[in-house]
């Protein structure tokens, strides 16, 4: 009688294989790192919005030091300030003479200005009736 061999199944050669643990393990460090991937977005987005943070604080903080001195400016600038210190460091006072100089030159021309940035004139038109008018035409039948 003859007797039948049996063959190994494939799956089972594969399971007895001595490459599957090298494939395990890198499934399962593919798995982990791609686990890690959002604690480490996240982390990066957290440290992001952190230098933002830090960074409007400093743009405000400079503001604060602009205003500051658009203040003083503006105090140093004022003509009392002016004239106080004129009269303190340099002993300057009003003038007591005023002497005035005749120029032959004509004097000279306007700028022109463009149209466009000149105001709008509106002038009303004389055969228009006035507002009263329109009124008492509105009301009388």
């Amino acid at each position: 009688m003859a007797t039948a061999r049996r063959q190994p199944a494939s799956e089972a050669g594969f399971l007895r294989s001595p490459a599957l643990p090298v494939l395990l393990i890198l499934a399962a460090m593919a798995i982990g790192f791609t686990a890690l991937l959002p604690l480490i977005q996240s982390s990066t987005a957290t440290t992001t919005v952190g230098e933002v943070s830090s960074l409007e604080t400093e743009r405000t903080d400079w503001t604060a030091r602009l205003r500051t001195l658009e203040l003083e400016v503006a105090g140093l600038g004022s003509l009392n300030r002016i004239e106080a210190e004129a009269a303190a460091r340099f002993r300057m006072g009003p003038p007591t003479e005023r002497h005035y100089i005749a120029v032959d030159a004509p004097a000279p021309e306007p700028l022109k200005i463009p149209s466009r940035y000149l105001p709008q004139e509106s002038k009303p038109d004389p055969d228009s009736p006035s507002l009263i008018e329109d009124v008492v035409d509105w009301l009388t039948p």
